[in-house]
């Protein structure tokens, strides 16, 4: 008689493929029950209600008055169509006084003023 082998009938490429196979799919069982994992704080790529509870806390917690400034007028355009509006002045004659006051006006922006301020400041200077 012949030498016995354990052969099971798959060629070797076979073989290694359901390994692989039996690999992967025990893999994404494991990953399946795993609990979600909240983002890394760092990644700036990542949105802030991904983070981890307590960063998110945190986050908004430890804001500063220009950063909310920063995040509710991100150019000067939304700035100064704020003041119109609350400037309750007509938009042409707002317009001509606002060209007159270019400087100024930039300037309270770039200094992160409130747009009822800047209303304020802009009625000592005859746009009401």
């Amino acid at each position: 008689m012949g030498k016995k082998s354990a052969h099971t009938g798959e060629s070797p490429k076979d073989r290694s493929i359901n390994i692989m196979d039996k690999f992967i799919s025990k893999n994404i069982n494991r990953d399946k029950n795993q609990p979600f994992k909240s983002g890394i704080r760092k990644d700036a790529n990542l949105p802030i209600h991904l983070w981890p509870l307590k960063d998110q806390i945190e986050y908004w917690e430890t804001r500063s008055d220009t950063d909310r400034f920063n995040e509710s007028y991100p150019a000067y355009s939304y700035w100064i169509a704020e003041v119109q509006q609350q400037s309750k002045v007509h938009p042409s004659f707002f317009t001509a006084q606002a060209l007159k006051l270019k400087t100024m006006l930039q300037e309270m922006f770039d200094a992160c003023t409130d747009p009822k301020e800047a209303v304020r400041e802009l009625r000592k200077h005859g746009v009401y």
